[in-house]
């Protein structure tokens, strides 16, 4: 079972990598296609990180949830 999660976790990865990676670079941000992924990655974990904080404190704030 963790296998499977850990397969289909990583064809997910790979797959919002390209696309996000494909848009970056049609925009015209070639050389920081890289830079801006790894933004938009480690955003999301962070607004995920709070929100994990918030529900452990036991004052969740619904809109991080939404935002990631």
């Amino acid at each position: 079972m963790i296998v499977s999660g850990l397969f289909v976790t990583s064809i997910a990865f790979v797959g919002s990598y390209t696309a996000v990676r494909d848009l970056a670079a049609s925009k015209s941000l070639d050389t920081l296609s890289v830079v801006v992924l790894i933004g938009i990655d480690c955003g999301i974990r962070f607004v995920l990180a709070l929100d994990v904080l918030h529900s452990w404190l036991r004052c969740p704030f619904p809109l991080l949830r939404h935002t990631a």
